[in-house]
């Protein structure tokens, strides 16, 4: 059994997101792949985005940096 962790947080201040990332790649190290080598690997993953859908016309976000369990 595994135990899953997943959070989709937004923020307004730059440094505030980037701190919660700099959590997230710390805590990335001692999270596990699932299956690796087989098809149905699940890798874990961490993502920071400029993201864009609060401006009037909305827009993809743009992923700064993102990173997966190896």
């Amino acid at each position: 059994m595994f135990y899953q962790v997943a959070a989709v947080l937004n923020f307004t201040d730059e440094d505030e997101a980037e701190d919660f990332y700099h959590d997230c790649e710390v805590a990335l190290p001692k999270s596990v792949t699932i299956n690796p080598g087989h098809p149905d690997v699940e890798h874990g993953t961490i993502a920071i985005a400029n993201c864009y859908h609060d401006e009037g016309t909305p827009r993809s976000c743009d992923i700064i940096e993102e990173q997966e369990t190896p």
